[in-house]
């Protein structure tokens, strides 16, 4: 004490400042220490140090179990047996009304976990990220932890989910496809939860932003308002845009929207049947648009790949295995088999009065109107520009210029369009990573200010 009641009168004397030892001025910033040089491996172990606190703060929190556990079935159960609806008689799959509207919830309660689930998340953080910040922990590697680690329950609460809802719908086939784009959403809803709760200062105000980035969601996604019954102001051509399927502006910034349409396309392209149809169909214009003509092995294998699309579409079953079954034949009697298999092989067995055409159990009427129609104006030869339809099976890729001469080539690929599944795909993962840069950034320039 003495000798810093010196060092203050030699500062005195000398003009300099003065302040008592350990002492800060009001503003002042704390000095941090430079970034220290990390190893791969030390950059792991870090990055796994986040992510088993968080994820063991959750599976530590009663109410996440009970999220988990109740939350997502209950929630899967109600939406499904209220919307368990066909128009005349018993229910059946592929007459029932409201498979949209359930693809649509789903999608909805899959941004709802992810938003809730990471709303408070930096906030109950920040004094640990205060007190290891002079450590240099790395922003990154937390977001990133915590990307991982809530994205993990969502995607387990997701499953959840679908595994009870597809039962009482009588959904099959599509739990792995229905599951990737509600994780997909889950984790776009936790990184956008993410950003907010970087920049708010209290839990209440978190909170606060979740119905504020929901809602906007809900209107603008498509399947509450259609778009074609949308103010004309939304569209950039108005009403001829607004008719043809077109997609209203601000609806192109809404992760929602991405997540329905690509469950929608999924569900009408990717369920058991659809995809063996779809499989055979592609092989089949595939040899049709050799620019040479076809030996006899090619021209053998065609006829069979006819022969088993034909089959395919005339086939029946009386019970969803049945109907599994019948389709995995066909495809690899298609792929690998003999005319004489092919011929032999009963797609409608004449000893069942109970039989069903096979695609009943896969394909929802409602599902391949909603994309049928969308065709019809995607394929429209009338366009002569490059635009969005919605719920078609392709999208224009962005900066490419139209192909007016493969338009008219139905049966190839254009260069102009890639697949919807794989547009929306790409829109999400970017959606997430900006929002993870977004939130690293806040976090390091508030690591780096006066505690």
């Amino acid at each position: 004490k003495f000798e810093s009641m010196d060092l203050m009168q030699a500062l005195k004397l000398s003009g300099g400042p003065v302040s008592q030892l350990g002492e800060t001025k009001q503003g002042d910033r704390l000095p941090v220490p430079p970034k220290p040089v990390r190893r791969l491996r030390a950059v792991i172990a870090v990055f796994l140090t986040h992510f088993m606190r968080s994820l063991l703060s959750k599976l530590r929190n009663r109410g996440t179990i009970y999220s988990t556990c109740l939350e997502a079935p209950l929630l899967a159960g109600l939406i499904a047996i209220t919307l368990r609806s066909s128009p005349t008689g018993s229910y059946q799959f592929s007459t029932a009304l409201h498979i949209p509207a359930y693809l649509f919830l789903s999608a909805t309660v899959a941004m709802f976990l992810g938003l809730t689930n990471s709303a408070t998340e930096v906030l109950r953080d920040r004094p640990i990220l205060r007190r290891e910040r002079n450590c240099q922990p790395g922003a990154g590697s937390y977001v990133l932890a915590k990307l991982a680690a809530l994205g993990l329950v969502a995607a387990v609460q997701c499953l959840v989910y679908l595994i009870v809802g597809d039962y009482f719908l009588e959904i099959s086939g599509m739990l792995p496809y229905l599951w990737l784009w509600m994780t997909l959403t889950a984790w776009t809803g936790t990184a956008m939860a993410l950003v907010v709760s970087s920049l708010v200062k209290t839990e209440r105000a978190a909170l606060t932003a979740v119905p504020l980035l929901l809602v906007p969601q809900m209107l603008l996604a498509g399947a509450l308002v259609p778009y074609r019954e949308m103010n004309h102001g939304l569209f950039t051509y108005l009403a001829a845009r607004r008719e043809a399927g077109g997609v209203p502006v601000p609806a192109a910034i809404m992760p929602l929207r991405y997540a329905y349409e690509a469950m929608i396309v999924a569900q009408a392209t990717r369920n058991p049947f659809e995809a063996e149809r779809l499989r055979l169909q592609r092989r089949i214009d595939k040899l049709r648009s050799l620019d040479v003509p076809m030996n006899p092995e090619q021209i053998e294998r065609f006829e069979l790949i006819k022969e088993g699309l034909r089959r395919l579409l005339a086939s029946g079953a009386e019970t969803l295995p049945e109907a599994l079954d019948l389709i995995e034949r066909i495809r690899r009697i298609s792929l690998s088999g003999t005319r004489i298999e092919v011929e032999t092989m009963k797609v409608w067995p004449a000893d069942h009065a109970n039989l069903r055409p096979t695609s009943e159990f896969f394909v929802n009427e409602r599902i391949d109107l909603l994309v049928r129609e969308a065709e019809t104006f995607r394929n429209d030869y009338r366009s002569k520009e490059h635009h969005i339809i919605f719920h078609a099976l392709k999208k224009p890729i962005p900066f490419v210029p139209y192909s007016a001469a493969q338009a008219a080539n139905s049966y190839r690929d254009r260069d102009d369009e890639m697949d919807t599944q794989r547009y929306c795909g790409i829109i999400l993962v970017a959606l997430i990573f900006s929002c993870g840069v977004t939130s690293t950034i806040i976090i390091s320039r508030q690591n780096r200010q006066t505690q």
